[in-house]
């Protein structure tokens, strides 16, 4: 047998007599109060002056019962000494009688069953005792000398077995701590909804970094392809082309590796990590970076996006960020033409790029409009992407004032 398991056994089944003899503590001011008043009784005290002693016990018995606070203390107990799994009790149900019912009618079953143990210890090891010593000095009834060679068997044995009913009863608490001391059902459905929000918590966290990624790093991934793509074929007949496009390439990595920073910096919960520029005041360059990639993008501007809220002119950059990068990968270096509204209501851009001549979009796709729809959603707008009369049109529009989510929050 392991050693470690037999003495972990062992400190279990101590902890939970302890328990045992505790019930016997907190059993002994009712045993008071009863001795005191069947003292009353028997000395011919009047029923005059046996109605308030008999209230006082009433009172005084049902209150220790169901006081608030009192559950709180017989969970802590329970999980320290009976070695059970209980939750932390809710504050909020406190008042709820039948919490408090359970609770009284845990207490009442720890002092029945610590008064049994207290008293098969008080009768039991004294008698154990007189067994043991029986062979030598004389206890009578009980036989002395040779002729009681079998009292310290007994002796023994008694020991032994007053150990294990107290044990027993321990366990016996182990088993009805959860039904009496776990949680109700209230409480039940109010850990199940906080168990649920974290998770949908986390999921929102992710999804919110996938889209980060998925937007930022994407983008310059394509770009950078195309661009070295068309740098390697320019090379000896463009140098100075191939020139923009190795420094486009460099600046392009360059933001890349900001937004990585931040990513990275928000799942470190790093204050100091770096914020990528991620605005409608970023417009040009990003622009600037799909030109050089061989796309013709025409931008048209109403309105003043500087007025724009930072989250909406934020999301609204993404939004333009992964339709170029959508049409680059899936398109070609085809003309892109982006139109951007602004209005004291919100943002409204269209985004349109020429099909390939099969009138299909080649390439895999679904994470970026899913990613674009979901930043369009949470700030309680709208986006539309699909064919329409030859072009792809992506079409979004993103209110002032909408319900935002930010990072960790659940709606």
């Amino acid at each position: 047998m392991n050693p470690v398991r037999v003495r972990a056994a062992v400190g279990t089944a101590g902890r939970r007599v302890v328990h045992v003899l505790l019930g016997a503590v907190v059993l002994l001011p009712y045993v008071a109060f009863g001795w005191l008043f069947t003292l009353a009784v028997s000395t011919g005290m009047t029923p005059a002056a046996l109605v308030p002693l008999l209230a006082l016990t009433v009172v005084v018995g049902v209150a220790v019962a169901v006081v608030p606070g009192v559950r709180a203390l017989e969970v802590t107990a329970a999980r320290s000494l009976l070695g059970v799994t209980l939750p932390e009790p809710d504050p909020s149900t406190e008042r709820d009688w039948s919490v408090r019912r359970r609770g009284a009618l845990w207490l009442l079953l720890c002092m029945v069953l610590g008064g049994l143990g207290a008293l098969l210890l008080l009768l039991g090891l004294p008698t154990a005792v007189g067994f043991l010593i029986a062979p030598w000095l004389p206890q009578p009834p009980l036989p002395t000398g040779a002729d009681a060679w079998w009292a310290p068997v007994v002796g023994v044995l008694t020991v032994v077995a007053s150990v294990a009913v107290v044990v027993a009863a321990g366990a016996l608490l182990a088993r009805a701590a959860p039904r009496l001391l776990g949680p109700t059902p209230s409480e039940r459905l109010a850990a199940e909804l906080v168990v649920a929000q974290r998770r949908a918590t986390r999921q929102a966290e992710r999804a919110r970094i996938a889209r980060e990624l998925h937007d930022s790093v994407g983008h310059a991934l394509t770009v950078t392809t195309l661009q070295a793509g068309a740098a390697s074929e320019l090379l000896d007949s463009d140098p100075a082309f191939a020139r923009r496009a190795l420094a486009a390439i460099e600046e392009t990595g360059r933001r890349a590796l900001d937004d990585l920073d931040h990513v990275l910096g928000v799942l470190r919960e790093d204050d100091g990590a770096v914020e990528a520029p991620r605005d409608l005041d970023a417009l040009d360059t990003l622009v600037d970076g799909a030109r050089t990639a061989g796309v013709e993008v025409e931008v048209y501007r109403d309105g003043e996006l500087a007025g724009l809220p930072a989250v909406v002119s934020r999301e609204g950059y993404r939004l333009v960020q992964e339709a170029l990068t959508n049409a680059l990968r899936h398109a070609g270096p085809v003309p892109v033409t982006v139109r951007l509204s602004a209005a004291r209501t919100g943002l409204e851009l269209t985004v349109d790029n020429p099909l390939p001549s099969d009138g299909t979009r080649t390439g895999r796709g679904g994470r970026g409009l899913r990613g674009m729809a979901e930043r369009a959603a949470l700030l309680g707008g709208q986006l539309t992407a699909g064919p329409d009369d030859g072009v792809w049109r992506l079409a979004a529009r993103l209110p002032c004032g909408g319900p935002v989510v930010e990072p960790g929050e659940v709606r």
